[in-house]
């Protein structure tokens, strides 16, 4: 059982009838269940005996105070995914078990070297990087609100999995469909030059959404271009429109 997977029956699960408000927030969960795999690594580094050491007392009195969550301003975040999420990854890969202290040690020295603290805001640490654009980002790894950041030489993680294109579709009760998406990054993925590399991340980030628009009214006043397939190659080319 993954964490996803305890807070689908905590969340929606345990909800007989979900509003689309409801739906959203479930979404966009951000917390990891008690019951967890990262709950009992969280546990078992709370056992630890800090003894004398000052530094690894203060690591638990920031610990002690973590709510679960991963929000952008949350500052116990950090100290806790940078120290869980190895000793994780090395157990699902089954590679050699990190212990927790070891683990424990090496986030609270990232977080010194690079940040220097050990509770940095945790949207100073977890970023969305797209172009020019470098976010902070809600989530974290196994949250229903998927961030998997890759460790960057600055001591950030840039998000490189998980959450990407999501759609929310409703019909009422007359059947009208409605809906609303968004992209990771936006609708031209390999254009590194056009104005929809990036234009929908500010709103991801945000965890909004846009509207869908299905039809010609809808779309009045919102369309860039208007052009037949092969039409755009033929002009740049100089060649006669048909």
């Amino acid at each position: 059982m993954t964490n996803r997977a305890w807070r689908a029956l905590e969340t929606y699960g345990a909800d007989p009838r979900i509003a689309a408000e409801a739906f959203h927030a479930y979404k966009y969960d951000l917390v990891y269940s008690t019951r967890s795999d990262e709950a009992q690594v969280f546990a078992e580094i709370l056992a630890i005996d800090p003894g004398n050491d000052a530094d690894l007392r203060q690591a638990h009195d920031i610990l002690r105070r973590w709510d679960r969550r991963t929000d952008v301003a949350n500052r116990g975040a950090a100290l806790a995914i940078l120290t869980i999420e190895p000793v994780i990854r090395a157990r699902l890969e089954g590679k050699a078990p990190r212990r927790p202290i070891e683990a424990l040690r090496d986030a609270m020295r990232t977080l010194k070297t690079h940040f220097g603290r050990l509770d940095p805001e945790w949207g100073q640490v977890n970023r969305l990087r797209r172009g020019t654009l470098n976010l902070a980002i809600d989530g974290g790894p196994d949250i229903f609100r998927g961030v998997y950041g890759e460790r960057q030489p600055d001591g950030t993680l840039t998000a490189m999995a998980g959450d990407t294109f999501v759609m929310f579709v409703t019909w009422d009760k007359a059947g009208q469909l409605t809906s609303e998406s968004i992209h990771q990054f936006g609708s031209a993925t390999l254009d590194r030059h056009s104005p929809h590399y990036a234009d929908q991340a500010p709103l991801f980030v945000a965890m909004k959404t846009k509207p869908v628009l299905f039809t010609q009214a809808q779309l009045a006043g919102h369309v860039e271009a208007d052009y037949r397939p092969g039409d755009r190659e033929k002009a740049a080319s100089g060649a006669a429109r048909p």
